[in-house]
C-alpha cells in the first residue's frame, strides 16, 4: 500500500503543471510587454480538466501576473480584433438536453451582442479543433469568420403520428423529411467524430446578421481561413474530399489547395490546382503583399519535409522559399555550425512576421529538439534562434508582436515555461546572434530534478536519434518508449507521464528511429516499405549501442505505431525484455487494412502506392506483404507479460487489433491483460489517463522487481 501512494504521488506531482493552449502579446514598447496567455490543467479530484485565462506584465526584468487566473472551461474558442477594442467567444452552456452555443461579442468592459447560435439555427456546431477551426476579425472589425456544421434538416421515421396543423406558430412549414433519420455520411474519422460538412459564416456585428458564405465546391471542405488583406474575402485550405475522406488527424498528406474566396462568391484556387499536392497554414504579412504556406506532396507518409511557399498577392506569382530538404545543409550559428534538416511544424503561427514584413518566424522539430528560425522570404537565409543550445531541450514560436517574440521553453526535465525576446534591427538587418531572454511565467522544477540528466546521442547514422532522461549514476530499469507514427518524433519536450516515470524510479530512452521526422526527408521515407523491420532493429540497435542501457533490466511502454513496434520487439528479441505495455497498438495490418479511418496507411508504410487501391485490394502480393509486417506474426516467441491499453471509440487503431492480439498471447500461454477505456486513440480523457499510467506502471514495477526474476 505504501508503494501505490508513493506512485500516486509521483503522478499527482507530475501532472500538477499547467499546459499552454494559446498565448497572444496585448502590448509592447521598449519597456514593458503584455502577455495574455490561456492554460490547461488537470484536476485529479474532479477527473476533469480545467482551462484558465491570465495577463502577465513585464518591464523586461521581472514580470507580474496582474490578474487572477480566470476559469473559462466553457470556452470554446476566442479571438480579439487587431485593435483589441472587441473581443469575441464562442461559450457552450448546458442546457436541459444539449450544450447550446453561444457567440459573445465584448467591447469596452461589457457584453455587446449575443448570439444564440442554437435558436438561431443557421448552422450546426462551430468547429473548435486544430485541423478546421477559424474564428477571426475582419480588417475593419465589423465581421467574424468562423467554420460550422452544416445545418441538417431534420428527420423522423415514414410513419408517425403528428397532429393535423404540423405548421409552427409563424406559419412556416419545418415538418421533418420522412425516412432520412439512419442516412449515414462520412466524418472526418478520429477525435474529428461527426465533422461531415463544415461550412464558412459571416457573424455581421454591425448587421446583427449571421449567414453562410456561398460557392464552395461540392467537393471541397474548408480549413483554416484568414482574411485577405483588404476584407474583401478570405483564404482558407480547401480539403479535396473525393473519391473519400480519410483521417485527418496526425496526417497533414490529405489533397488540399489554398483557396481564396471573395464575399460576393468568387472561389479561386491560389496554389497550383494539383490533387497531388498538401497545404497548411495560409499567412499575409503585416501590409497584406504576401502570402505563405506549407506544402508538401498529398499522399505518401502522414508527415514528411515540407517546402515554405511565397505568393505576390498582387501578382499572383508563387515562389519556393526553402524546398524540401533531403538530408541537411549547415547553418552558421556564431562561429558554430549546426545542420538543418528541413521543415516538419505542421502550421505558422497566426502572427509570425517581423517588422521588416519580410522575415517569419517558424519551429520546427530537428533531431530530437523544436527549434525556432527566422527565415528571410526574400534573400531566404535561415537564421537559428540560439535560445537553448543546438539539439538540447524545445523552443517554439506563439507569437510575433512589434519585433517582440513569445516563446514557449521546455524539456523532459523542466515543465513549460513562456519567454520572451524583444530583437533589434540595425539598418533593416536583425542581431540573431545575441539574444536577451526575460520570462513570462513562472520557472517549475520537477521534484529532485537535479538527480536527473536528459543526454541526446548520435547512437543511428550519425544522426541525433536518441535520447536517454534518468537518474544520474543509477543501472535502474529502463523503459524503452518508440514514438507511434510513425512520421512523427521524439523530442526534448515535457512530457507528464515519462516525468511520472523518471519520478517513481525508472529511466527512459527515446528513439528516433528510421522514419522519424526532423532528420531529412530521406531518413523519413526510408521506412517505407520496411516497417516492423527497419525501425524494430534502429531500436534493437541503439539499445545494444550502449552498455550502460543494454546491461538493465528493460521494459517496453509504445503506442499506435509505438506499440507496433513494442510488440515486435518482444516477439523478435524475446529473451531481452521483462515487461511490455501497449497502447492501441497495431498489431495486424491485415485487418487493419479494413477497419481503420486510415485505410491508406497500411498499404503505405508496406511500399505501396494507395492511389492504385482497385488493383492493390486483388493483390496478393499486398495482402502477404501486410501480414508479414504484422507484429501478430511473432506473437508465438513473445514471453514477456503484456499490458494492453484500448480506447473503445478508437477509430485510428480499433480495439479489436489489441483483443486479437490478447487471444493470441493467451493461446501461446503468455501472461497479458486488457484495459479497455470509454476513450479514442490517444487515451488522454484524465480518468483513462491516470488509470493507464499507473497500471502501467504498477506492471512495469511488478516485473522489474528482484522477486520476479
Amino acid at each position: 500500500m505504501a508503494q501505490l501512494d508513493k506512485i500516486v504521488t509521483a503522478f499527482r506531482l507530475t501532472t500538477q503543471f499547467p499546459a499552454l493552449i494559446s498565448a497572444r502579446i496585448l502590448s509592447c514598447s521598449s519597456n514593458n510587454i503584455s502577455i495574455q496567455s490561456v492554460w490547461s490543467q488537470r484536476v485529479l479530484e474532479r477527473l476533469t480538466s480545467t482551462k484558465f485565462r491570465q495577463t502577465t506584465v513585464s518591464d523586461y526584468k521581472t514580470f507580474t501576473i496582474v490578474s487572477p487566473p480566470s476559469d473559462i472551461t466553457n470556452e470554446v474558442i476566442s479571438s480579439y480584433s487587431k485593435s483589441l477594442k472587441y473581443f469575441c467567444v464562442v461559450r457552450e452552456v448546458n442546457s436541459v438536453n444539449e450544450k447550446k452555443q453561444y457567440l459573445e461579442v465584448w467591447a469596452d468592459g461589457a457584453l455587446v451582442n449575443n448570439f444564440d447560435l442554437s435558436a438561431l439555427d443557421v448552422h450546426g456546431k462551430i468547429y473548435d479543433d486544430a485541423e478546421f477551426a477559424t474564428l477571426q476579425w475582419s480588417p475593419d472589425e465589423t465581421k467574424i469568420i468562423y467554420i460550422a456544421e452544416k445545418k441538417i434538416p431534420k428527420s423522423e421515421p415514414f410513419y408517425k403520428q403528428k397532429p393535423k396543423n404540423s405548421a409552427d406558430k409563424d406559419g412556416v412549414d419545418n415538418n421533418p423529411v420522412p425516412g432520412k433519420e439512419y442516412e449515414w455520411s462520412q466524418d472526418w474519422g478520429e477525435q474529428l467524430v461527426g465533422k461531415i460538412t463544415p461550412v464558412l459564416v459571416i457573424c455581421d456585428i454591425k448587421a446583427d446578421t449571421i449567414n453562410v458564405l456561398p460557392n464552395i465546391p461540392n467537393y471541397i471542405n474548408p480549413a483554416s481561413v484568414i482574411w485577405n488583406p483588404d476584407g474583401s474575402g478570405v483564404v482558407g485550405i480547401g480539403y479535396i474530399i473525393t473519391p473519400r475522406k480519410l483521417g485527418l488527424i496526425y496526417c497533414t498528406n490529405r489533397p488540399s489547395h489554398i483557396f481564396s474566396l471573395t464575399l460576393d462568391g468568387q472561389y479561386t484556387v491560389l496554389s497550383s490546382n494539383s490533387e497531388q499536392l498538401s497545404v497548411k497554414s495560409p499567412r499575409f504579412n503585416m501590409n497584406g503583399t504576401k502570402l505563405v504556406w506549407l506544402e508538401h506532396l498529398a499522399g505518401g507518409p502522414h508527415h514528411s519535409c515540407f517546402k515554405l511557399m511565397s505568393c505576390n498577392w498582387y501578382t499572383k506569382e508563387i515562389s519556393t522559399v526553402i524546398d524540401i530538404i533531403k538530408d541537411s545543409f549547415n547553418l552558421k550559428v556564431n562561429n558554430d555550425i549546426m545542420p538543418f534538416y528541413g521543415l516538419y511544424n505542421q502550421k505558422l503561427e497566426i502572427r509570425c512576421w517581423l517588422n521588416d514584413d519580410k522575415t517569419l518566424l517558424l519551429s520546427t522539430p530537428q533531431g530530437g529538439s523544436i527549434h525556432s528560425f527566422a527565415i528571410d522570404t526574400e534573400s531566404k537565409q535561415i537564421h537559428y534562434l540560439p535560445i537553448t543550445k543546438p539539439f538540447h531541450e524545445s523552443v517554439s514560436v506563439i507569437d510575433v508582436y512589434d519585433d517582440s517574440v513569445l516563446f514557449y521553453k521546455s524539456s523532459l526535465n523542466k515543465p513549460g515555461q513562456l519567454i520572451t525576446v524583444k530583437l533589434h534591427s540595425l539598418k533593416g538587418d536583425y542581431d540573431f546572434n545575441n539574444i536577451s531572454i526575460y520570462e513570462i511565467s513562472p520557472s517549475r522544477s520537477l521534484p529532485n530534478s537535479e538527480k536527473f540528466i536528459v543526454e541526446h546521442g548520435c547512437t543511428l547514422y550519425d544522426k541525433p536519434t536518441t535520447i536517454f532522461y534518468g537518474p544520474k549514476n543509477n543501472k535502474c530499469p529502463l523503459i524503452v518508449l518508440p514514438h507511434g507514427g510513425p512520421h512523427s518524433s521524439s523530442v526534448d519536450s515535457y512530457a507528464g507521464i515519462i516525468a511520472f516515470f523518471v519520478q517513481i524510479g525508472f529511466a527512459v530512452l527515446l528513439i528516433n528511429f528510421r522514419g522519424s521526422t526532423g532528420l531529412g526527408n530521406n531518413y523519413l521515407e526510408s521506412l517505407l516499405g520496411n516497417i516492423g523491420d527497419a525501425d524494430v532493429k534502429d531500436i534493437y540497435n541503439a539499445i545494444q549501442s550502449n552498455s550502460l542501457w543494454s546491461d538493465r533490466k528493460l521494459v517496453l511502454f509504445g503506442g499506435s505505431h509505438g506499440g507496433f513496434l513494442v510488440t515486435h520487439l518482444s516477439g523478435q528479441y524475446p529473451s531481452i525484455f521483462k515487461a511490455v505495455t501497449a497502447l492501441n497498438p497495431v498489431t495486424d495490418l491485415l485487418s487493419m487494412f479494413g477497419t481503420t479511418d486510415i485505410t491508406e496507411w497500411p498499404v503505405t508504410e508496406v511500399g505501396f502506392n494507395y492511389s492504385d487501391l482497385n488493383t492493390l485490394v486483388n493483390s496478393k502480393d499486398v495482402m502477404m506483404k501486410l501480414a508479414d509486417c504484422s507484429p501478430c506474426k511473432y506473437a508465438h516467441k513473445v514471453q514477456a507479460p503484456t499490458l494492453l491499453l484500448l480506447g473503445e471509440k478508437d477509430l485510428r487503431v480499433p480495439p479489436s487489433q489489441g483483443l486479437s492480439y490478447y487471444h493470441l498471447l493467451k493461446k501461446h500461454g503468455v501472461t497479458t491483460k486488457v484495459l479497455m477505456y470509454n476513450d479514442c486513440h490517444p487515451l488522454n480523457t484524465d480518468a483513462a489517463y491516470m488509470d493507464s499510467a499507473i497500471n502501467t506502471a504498477l506492471w512495469f514495477i511488478k516485473y522489474t522487481s528482484e522477486d520476479s526474476e
